[in-house]
């Protein structure tokens, strides 16, 4: 049921109190869907399958995690690693 990342992702969304540490491509997901503050994008969209994808197994976590930060970079979020 995917894999934790070897890296984590820290960011901060503008509509969560404090910055998010995402070591799970389901984290990654629940903040694509619920807390993301732009929800079309070419990237926003991979990232989505990526995340859905490593946490059934047919995607790695590593791709997933690649497409997130893809994510993050089209919605101009602050990533602070």
């Amino acid at each position: 049921m995917g894999s934790t990342w070897c890296e984590c992702v820290i960011l901060d969304l503008p509509d969560l109190d404090g910055v998010q540490i995402v070591w799970h491509p389901g984290y990654a997901a629940l903040l694509l869907s619920d807390s993301w503050p732009v929800d079309r994008g070419r990237a926003y969209g991979a990232a989505i399958n990526a995340c859905a994808d490593a946490l059934v197994g047919t995607c790695t976590g590593e791709d997933a995690r690649i497409a997130f930060i893809a994510a993050i970079n089209e919605a101009k979020i602050d990533m602070l690693a």
